[in-house]
C-alpha cells in the first residue's frame, strides 16, 4: 500500500530541562512521547533527550523486527520497549501502527486517541490514570479520510476536545497543526505536549480486498465513553502486563477429569477413590505448572536472545540497502556483516522455531544482496589473434622463459641466458643482463623508467638493475635493516611502489625500500593459486590472476576489493595483460590468447 495514502502533520512543545517531548514517525508506525522529571532530578539539558531518543529507537528497532505484525505482536513490541523508562521519570507515550486498514494503538502512561469519522470525533482510547503496569490497547478498521489523533496528556489538558473537533473541519493534517500549534508554544509550562494527526486516506473497496482478520472481542464501555459516537468502528482494548500469565490451572480440571479413568480397586470404598482421584489431579496439575513455567522462562530467554540478534543483522542489512547507490562497495561489507551476525545467531534457536524462520527469511535476503552487490561477473572469454598483445606474443614465442615485463618500447623476460629484452616492433632479443649477474631463484621480474628488477627469493632482496652507460649496476632495493620473507613470492608489478604477490595470496607494498600497510578488505573468498599481479603508474586498480579460483579480481590501491571476473579459461591461464584504460583483459591460457571485457 503506498505511503501516500497516510498524510500526517507533528505538533511538539519547545522543551525544557526538566521537560521533554516529541512527535515520531517511521512508515507506518508513529508515536508521541513526553518525559518529565523533577526539576532537582535533572543533571544536563540533554538527559531527556538522550532518553527519549532511546526510548524511540527501541521501538523501532522492536516494531521492524517483528515478522507479523497484529495486535498481539507489537503489544509485546511496546512492553519491551517500556523497560526503557525508568521508574522516577514520568512518561506519557501514545503510539499507533497502521498495518493495512487495521489500527493498532496503545498507550504506556497518560495519554489519548481521538478518532474522527463522518464529522463525529470520538475518544477511542484514554487512560488518566497510570497504570501501575503494562499499557491500554485497542484495534479496529479504518475507514476512507478517517483521521487519528494522538495525544500526550499534556497535549489532551491543553486542547478541549471542543477546539480539536473545530479544527478539524474538513482540514488538511498540515492546517489542522497550524491551527493548534500556537496554543501549544503560548504555554511555557506545558513543554510536554506534543500530537500526531494522521489522515487515512486509502478507498474503502481497496482495503477490503486486503484485509486480514481484526480481534473481535467483545469488550465493555463506560456508559460516558466518547467512543459511541463511532459505531462503525470495531474495537478490543486489552489490558497489557509486563508478563504473560500462565493459563488458569482450572481450565485443565475437565480434561484432566475426562482422560482420568479410576480402576476398580477391591476393598476401597467409594470415598477413598475419590481422594486418590483428587491426589492424581494434584499431580498433574502440578507437573502441568512446572512444565509451563520452564516454557515461559525458556521462551523469555528466547525472545530476550531473538531481540539482541535479529535487529542488529536488520540494521545492518537496512543500512546495506540505502548505499548501493553510493557505495557499492560499503553496501557490500554491511550485508556480510548482517550476514554473519544471522548465521551466528541461527544455531541458537530451536529448529523451525518462529525465530530461526525470521533468521532464514531476513538470510535469504542478504544473500541475494551479497549477489547482487559482490561485483563478480562471469566473464565471455573470446580467442583473439595473439598479435593484439605483444608481451604474450613473446611468452608465447618463448615458451622456457619464467617472468616477463614491458615498457612503452621493449619486453623483457628471464632465461637461462640472463634477462633478455626485444623490441615490441619485433627482432631478435638480446641478453642485456647475464645469468650470472642474477640471484639463483626469482620470483618475479619488473620494469621501471628504465631500472629492471628481479626479485630473489632466498636471498630476502630484490635486486635493482640501474641502467649505466656501460651495462646495468646492481643495487639493493630494499633499505637498510628491511629483509622480509620472499620466499614464496610469485610475481611483483611496479607503479613507483613495489607489489609483491605471494602463494597464499598475501600482497605486500614497499615504497621506497620500506613496507607500507596494506590490507585485503571485502574479498569474501581467498585466493587460491594466485600467479600474476598487475598494475603500473597508470592504474587506478590492482589486477590479480587468481588460477585456482578461475577469476581475475580487482582491488583498489587501498586494498578493497572492487569485482572479479569469472571464466573457464583462467584455470590454465599463465600470464595476463591489463588494458585498464581500454576495459580489457587479455589472457594467455593453453598457448592461446583471449580477451576478457571489463566493465
Amino acid at each position: 500500500m503506498p505511503e501516500n495514502n497516510i498524510a500526517f502533520a507533528k505538533i511538539v512543545a519547545n522543551p525544557t530541562a526538566y521537560s521533554w517531548s516529541q512527535a515520531y514517525n517511521a512508515g507506518r508506525l508513529f508515536a508521541v512521547i513526553s518525559l518529565e522529571k523533577n526539576e532537582e532530578g535533572v543533571e544536563e539539558n540533554d538527559t531527556l533527550k538522550a532518553l527519549g531518543k532511546e526510548i524511540l529507537d527501541s521501538l523501532e528497532n522492536e516494531y521492524f523486527s517483528l515478522e507479523t505484525k497484529d495486535l498481539e505482536s507489537i503489544k509485546n513490541a511496546v512492553l519491551v520497549t517500556s523497560k526503557k523508562i525508568p521508574e522516577d521519570v514520568f512518561c506519557s507515550f501514545v503510539i499507533c501502527a497502521i498495518v493495512n486498514n487495521i489500527l493498532y494503538g496503545f498507550v504506556l502512561g497518560k495519554g489519548r486517541i481521538d478518532l474522527e469519522r463522518e464529522e463525529k470525533l470520538g475518544t477511542i482510547l484514554e487512560v488518566k490514570e497510570s497504570p501501575s503496569s503494562g499499557a491500554k490497547a485497542v484495534s479496529g478498521f479504518l475507514q476512507k479520510d478517517d483521521t487519528i489523533v494522538l495525544q500526550t496528556q499534556q497535549f489532551a489538558e491543553l486542547i478541549s476536545t471542543d477546539d480539536l473537533a473545530s479544527s478539524l473541519d474538513h482540514q488538511p493534517p498540515s492546517e489542522i497543526a497550524e491551527t493548534l500549534a500556537p496554543k501549544i508554544h503560548g504555554h511555557d509550562k506545558q513543554s510536554g505536549a506534543s500530537a500526531i494527526i494522521i489522515t487515512y486516506k486509502t478507498p474503502e473497496e481497496q482495503n477490503k480486498e486486503t484485509v486480514e482478520p481484526v480481534l473481535e472481542t467483545e469488550i465493555e464501555k463506560e456508559e460516558t465513553s466518547p467512543v459511541e459516537k463511532i459505531e462503525d468502528l470495531p474495537r478490543a482494548p486489552v489490558e497489557v502486563s509486563s508478563s504473560r500469565s500462565l493459563p488458569k490451572i482450572t481450565n485443565f480440571i475437565p480434561l484432566i477429569l475426562g482422560k482420568i479413568k479410576i480402576p476398580k480397586i477391591q476393598g476401597v470404598n467409594h470415598s477413598k477413590k475419590l481422594y486418590l482421584t483428587v491426589a492424581v489431579i494434584i499431580a498433574v496439575i502440578f507437573v502441568v505448572s512446572a512444565f509451563l513455567a520452564v516454557k515461559k522462562q525458556n521462551d523469555a530467554k528466547t525472545a530476550a536472545l531473538f531481540n539482541r540478534i535479529y535487529p542488529s543483522a536488520q540494521k545492518k542489512y537496512d543500512e546495506g540497502e540505502s548505499l548501493l547507490s553510493l557505495n557499492q562497495n560499503a553496501a557490500y561489507q554491511s550485508f556480510i556483516a548482517s550476514k554473519d551476525i544471522l548465521e551466528n545467531g541461527k544455531a541458537k534457536f530451536p529448529a523451525k522455531s518462529t525465530q530461526e524462520q525470521q533468521i532464514i527469511a531476513l538470510l535469504q535476503k542478504v544473500n541475494q544482496a551479497i549477489s547482487a552487490s559482490s561485483g563478480v561477473t562471469s566473464a565471455n572469454a573470446q580467442s583473439v589473434d595473439s598479435s593484439v598483445s605483444s608481451l604474450l606474443s613473446v611468452e608465447i614465442k618463448y615458451p622456457n622463459a619464467t617472468y616477463f615485463a614491458q615498457d612503452d618500447s621493449n619486453i623483457y623476460f628471464v632465461d637461462s641466458n640472463g634477462v633478455s629484452s626485444v623490441a615490441k616492433s619485433g627482432g631478435t632479443p638480446k641478453v642485456i643482463i647475464k645469468s650470472s649477474d642474477l640471484p639463483t631463484n626469482i620470483g618475479g621480474l619488473g620494469v621501471y623508467y628504465g631500472n629492471i628488477y628481479v626479485l630473489d627469493k632466498s636471498g630476502k632482496q630484490i635486486d635493482k638493475f640501474v641502467a649505466t652507460s656501460g651495462g646495468f649496476a646492481n643495487t639493493n632495493y630494499f633499505a637498510s635493516g628491511v629483509s622480509p620473507d620472499l620466499s614464496n613470492a610469485d610475481s611483483i608489478a611496479i607503479d613507483g611502489s613495489i607489489w609483491i604477490l605471494f602463494s597464499d595470496g598475501t600482497i605486500e607494498k614497499f615504497t621506497r625500500g620500506t613496507e607500507d600497510n596494506f590490507t585485503i578488505t571485502g574479498l569474501t573468498k581467498g585466493f587460491s593459486n594466485p600467479i600474476r599481479i598487475a598494475t603500473d603508474s597508470t592504474f587506478s586498480n590492482i589486477y590479480i590472476l587468481d588460477k585456482g579460483n578461475s577469476r581475475i579480481v580487482v582491488l583498489d590501491k587501498s586494498g578493497n576489493y572492487k569485482a572479479q571476473y569469472q571464466a573457464d579459461i583462467l584455470k590454465n591461464a599463465t600470464d595476463f595483460e591489463v588494458l585498464e584504460s581500454s576495459n580489457k583483459v587479455y589472457v594467455l591460457s593453453g598457448g592461446k590468447v583471449y580477451k576478457i571485457d571489463l566493465k
